[in-house]
Parts: structure tokens; sequence; C-alpha cells
């Protein structure tokens, strides 16, 4: 026996000592170096598909952009389970965040990352573009060309997004060594790369306009995608300018805003839907393909595919029976800011004690109590999904959706820029009026898989007659201030408040007087004209070993 077993082991070492070299050396299967990669057939497309990547991560992303943009001012509170939940969303609302702030943390982190993947993928594609093959074919150069003007909007999404929560940060265009330090541009530099890259999306041939995409190519990037974004980023930069607090000119910056939100409405081939319902229902089979979304991000639950539910959808919806997590409350003042007459108030908050209806024909009656929404009673109607659209009634088993561009801004933006250029008011007027027409006159005044709505009471059919006589803004109102106003009422809970805020020149006093008149955890109290730009993490200026420094505000 003794024998045997010294046989073998002699005879498997003689094995391994006679192999050759290269057996050992061989490199491993199912890896490719980075030239191989790129004659994959797809493989451009799923770079710019990385580069949208940052948008799915409901955490980093969608939940984030709205506690940013909402639940850090007066349009909704945290929420949560308790107030050690969401702690900190609320110390942003409180006006003094920290530096160690999770949320503004998460904001950076998330918004480099997407920097990061489009710089990666315009360098990759400049060295590989000739090699790529789409659909065992060379790729079309006009393919490629629509794919660098596409990254570009992308990257200027990002900056953008960075812009409005710290003003200054630091500026990457290219793929840096992992060892390079930089510190911040300034606002000017920043605004100059983000209209390089959008007027370089704008001019390319190639970049279809949204009443090109076809349908299966719904949730890309569109040139009056880019031009929404350069308009809204011109709207914030001039507020900056009048407010001093960045160098140009005001209303230079008001007339490329006009301009680019005009080619939109003159030119888009776009329209509202008739029925602002149809946005938000929850179903999300009308609004996310129709003509008034012009840039979204597509969900689609499907396991069989690895396709997730957005978690918005389940973490800003109501606690106990609802089955959420309670984050975004509406508060109170927005509530009180709509007018009764308006059915956009219904289908932008929730009350407690509403009932909807169950899959099963049951009733499902919210209730908000318990929890740290007992000041506000209100959830997200634009977060929830009722059980008709769910699968097994599961609220993370949805196709919900958020709208980060809708043509109602568009407008919005068209009619506010047409007055700060001293453009014709009854011009403003017809864009602005064409949203409130919408809201008043064509909505549905029932909120259909509800069975009792709180601010359905006392809706009712509006007339032509009734509409211009009492709810159209007239030359003789104070259009600017009407114009901001239906930002608000339009817009709540998208994301967008602290933008108008920061741009108008209005967070220090809206906030210290919400805190004053309602004082709930404090939000607003610390608030004051040094509060924004929000601080930049510290542990990204600790990383920068000195070279990135902190907001001098902080």
């Amino acid at each position: 026996m003794k024998r045997t077993i010294t046989y073998v082991v002699i005879t498997a070492f003689g094995l391994i000592t006679s192999c050759k070299r290269d057996f050992l050396e061989r490199d491993p299967y199912g890896v490719l170096d980075e030239t191989d990669y790129f004659k994959t057939d797809g493989a451009g497309l799923k770079l710019v598909t990385g580069c949208y990547q940052p948008m799915q991560d409901g955490w980093g992303y969608t939940v984030n952009k709205v506690a940013i943009g909402d639940e850090s001012v007066d349009n909704a509170d945290a929420g949560g389970s308790d107030p050690g939940d969401r702690p900190q969303t609320t110390e942003v609302g409180r006006g003094r965040p920290l530096s160690s702030n999770p949320l503004l943390f998460e904001t950076w982190s998330n918004r480099y990352r997407g920097i990061g993947k489009c710089n990666i993928a315009l360098d990759a594609l400049k060295r590989e573009g000739s090699n790529l093959v789409e659909n065992g074919a060379p790729l079309p150069s006009e393919a490629l060309a629509r794919y660098f003007a596409e990254i570009k909007f992308l990257r200027a999404w990002y900056y953008f997004d960075l812009i409005t929560v710290f003003k200054e940060v630091p500026l990457l265009v290219a793929v840096e060594d992992p060892s390079t330090r930089k510190g911040k541009a300034s606002i000017e530099e920043l605004r100059n790369q983000l209209y390089i890259d959008l007027d370089e999306a704008i001019a390319e041939p190639n970049f279809p306009r949204s009443s090109e995409l076809p349908d299966n190519e719904t949730g890309r990037a569109t040139k009056d995608a880019a031009y929404t974004l350069k308009a809204r980023a011109a709207l914030f930069f001039a507020g900056l300018m009048e407010q001093g607090k960045m160098e140009g000119d005001a209303l230079g910056e008001y007339l490329i805003a006009k301009e680019m939100a005009g080619e939109v409405v003159n030119n888009g081939q776009l329209q509202l839907l008739p029925d602002f319902q149809d946005l938000f229902r929850g179903d999300y089979q009308v609004g996310p393909f129709s003509k008034e979304c012009i840039f979204g991000v597509l969900r689609k639950f499907d396991p069989a595919f690895g396709l997730a539910g957005d978690p918005f959808a389940i973490m800003n919806v109501g606690r106990n029976n609802v089955g959420g997590w309670g984050g975004n409350t509406p508060t109170r003042d927005l509530a009180a800011a709509y007018d009764p007459a308006d059915p956009r108030k219904m289908f932008t908050i929730i009350s407690h004690n509403d009932i909807f209806k169950t899959s099963s024909g049951g009733e499902e009656i919210h209730n908000y109590r318990g929890y740290f929404n007992d000041y506000n009673l209100q959830q997200s109607r634009k977060a929830f999904v009722p059980q008709a659209y769910r699968q097994q009634n599961d609220l993370q088993r949805s196709n919900w959706q958020p709208y980060w561009i809708r043509y109602s801004e568009v407008l919005l933006i068209y009619a506010e820029a047409i007055i700060r250029t001293g453009g014709n008011h009854a011009e403003a007027l017809n864009y602005l009026n064409e949203v409130r027409h919408r809201a008043y006159v064509t909505t549905s005044k029932v909120d259909e898989p509800a069975i009792y709505r709180l601010f359905a009471t006392g809706l009712k059919a509006i007339d032509e007659a009734t509409f211009a006589s009492r709810y159209a803004i007239k030359t003789s109102d104070d259009i600017l201030q009407a114009i901001k106003k239906e930002r608000r009422f339009e817009l709540a809970l998208e994301g967008f408040r602290l933008y108008d805020l920061i741009r108008w020149g209005e967070y220090a006093n809206t906030m210290k007087a919400f805190h004053q008149k309602y004082g709930f955890a404090d939000k607003g109290r610390d608030a004051s004209e040094n509060s924004w730009p929000f601080p930049i993490p510290q542990i990204e200026i600790d990383r920068s070993n000195g070279v990135l420094v902190q907001n001098s505000n902080y």
C-alpha cells in the first residue's frame, strides 16, 4: 500500500514539473482585454448605457434628488418611522448642515460616479470608435456621433445637479490618474463647460429630437432634453448673477433661457397631456410615453431580467397598513398654497383617512398616524402606486418612474424668460395659462383608483368661460409672481423647489418664515444667506490632501 501511494505521488509530481511553462501563464477564460472588448457586438451602446446607470440608483439618485430638492425646503418634510429615520434630510432642512451630512455626500458620490462613467465612455469612444460593432456590422459613424452627444448631455446633467447643491466643485472632463487631486473650479468655469457640452450635443445632427425617438428608445436623452437643461441652467445662473453670487450678464442668461425654451416650444412638436392624472395615476402606461415626458428614467419590475422597482415608490409612501416607509411628507404649507379648485392638489398630496381601492375590491384607508408624520398627516400622491398597478400588492413591484423633464416645465421656463427679458406679457401668459388650463379645465376631478379623497371635495367641472374669468392669469396680474406660484403647484415633490428658491434669492426668507409659522422639526431654524451653497463633504476634502477647500460660508 505504501509503495502504491509513493508511485502516484511521484508520477503526479512528474506530470506537474514536466508541464510547459505557457500552461501556467495562460490568460484566464472569460476575460477580455480592452481592445478585444471594443470589438464585441454592442460595446459602444453598453458604454452609453453605463452613463445612465447612476440615475437608476433609486437611493443615490431618485430618493436623493427629491430629498434635496423638496424635503430640504418648504414643500415636504423627511418623514420616516421616527426622527432618527432620515436625520440627514432633516439636518439639511434646518439650514445649516454639517460637512459630514450623508445626504450631501450621497449627492456628491453619485453624481461624480456619473461624471466618471461619462469621461471613461468619451475617452474609449474616441480611441476605439472605429472598432465598434453593432448587430454584426461596423458601427455607423452617425450612431457614434449620437453616442458622443448623448454622453455630453449626461455629463452636463450630473454637473448641474452638483452646481445647484454645492455651487463650485472640481471640474473633470477627462480620465484622470487616480492619484490626481483637484480643487474647485469657479462657477463661471463650470458654466462654460456645461454650455460647451450642451452646445456640442445640440449641434450634433444625429442627436434626435424627442419627436424623432422611436418607441423602443423611450427614456434616452434627446436634443429637446439638452435645450431644456440649458434653459434651466441659464435661469439658475441668471439668478446668481443678479444676486452677485457669480460674474456675468444676467440678461444674457435670460435670453439664452428664452431661446432654448422657445426652440422646444416652437419646434419640438411636444404637448401637454390633457389630463394631469395620466402622469401620476400609478400605472405609468401613459405619461412616460407621451409627448409631455421629455426626459425620465423608465422603470419596470421584471425579475426575469433582474429589473427591480424604484425604492422611491416604497420609501415615500405612507406606513402602517399602506406598507410604505413614510418618507417625503408634504407640508401643510404646500397644501395651503393650492387653490381648492385646482385638482393638482389632489394628484400631488394624499391626506390621512383617504381611501383607495384594493386589488381585491376592498378599501385601503390610509392611516398616517404613529410615525414621523403626525404633524403633516400627508403623503405624496406622485409617489404612490395603488394596488391595481402593482404585482402581488408589493410597493416595490411596480413601474413607478420619475419625470426629470416635463413639457409643462418648458412652458413655464419660456413664460418666465419672456417676462425677464422685457418681452410681450400677453405672449408669456399664453404659455403660463396653457399649464393652468390643463389643470383647471381638462384634468379629471376624480382620482380613479380612489374611493374617497379629501382634496376632491368641492372639485367641479370648469368651463372655458369660467376659466377665463376666474382662473386664467391676466395682464393686470403680477405675472412673475404667478409664474413662481405655478412652478410650485405644477412641479411640487419632483425635486425643483430648492433650485427655484436659490435662483430667486428667496431661500433664506422663505425658510425663516416657514420656521416661524410651523416650527416642526426645527425646519428653517438656521436658514440664512450663508446656508447655500451647502458644505462640501469633509471626506472629499480629506481625500484631496487639502487641495479641495471647504466653501467659505462653512
